[in-house]
């Protein structure tokens, strides 16, 4: 992040370096200040203030700052748990929203494409069987178990990202100011 607390000078276009030329061995670039400072938040701040001439005579100063936002870290963390979470739950309930249907409308089991649904589906129903009857009526058999596994997975799901949000929540500074002052003498 660039940070210019000052507009840039009118004339600025002459002065700038071409962008591939090196400093010259005699005119090396001098730090003559820099400085790092940390908030209570977690967050810091690196600045770096070069001032030197360049081959063609001018004087050049060029001022760095890099900032680093703890905040931003963990919201990064918290969007990525919160984005993996619910993906996982969604082809997870497209499973078994497809196993409650064929087993509804009565799909024949040889069918490879119904037998890999089923055997998919099954390590996260297996839990869940036995809680209440099944209902049957001929073929068609509505699964309560498949049911109850789909509310409980998406439960499960809400309670992850709610961790999630509970663990990196994000951390409110005690207070927070920066000041930078340029005095050029004529």
């Amino acid at each position: 992040m660039s940070y210019q607390p000052y507009p840039p000078e009118p004339d600025a276009q002459r002065y700038q370096q071409p962008p591939n030329e090196a400093p010259t061995e005699a005119q090396p670039y001098p730090v003559y200040g820099a400085s790092q400072r940390s908030n209570s938040d977690g967050s810091n701040a690196q600045s770096q203030y070069q001032n030197y001439i360049d081959p063609a005579g001018n004087q050049v100063v060029r001022r760095e700052e890099t900032y680093v936002d703890e905040n931003l870290r963990r919201t990064n963390i918290r969007s990525r748990i919160t984005n993996i979470t619910y993906f996982i739950l969604g082809v997870l309930e497209v499973i078994l929203l497809l196993r409650l249907l064929l087993r509804l409308l009565g799909a024949n089991e040889v069918s490879g494409f119904v037998a890999f649904i089923y055997n998919l589906s099954h390590i996260f129903v297996a839990p869940f069987n036995g809680i209440f009857n099944d209902q049957a009526l001929g073929r068609s058999v509505f699964e309560t178990s498949t049911l109850i596994a789909m509310i409980v997975y998406a439960l499960l799901a809400w309670g992850i990202v709610s961790l999630g949000r509970l663990v990196f929540a994000p951390v409110n500074p005690a207070s927070q100011s920066m000041t930078t002052t340029r005095r050029n003498r004529l």
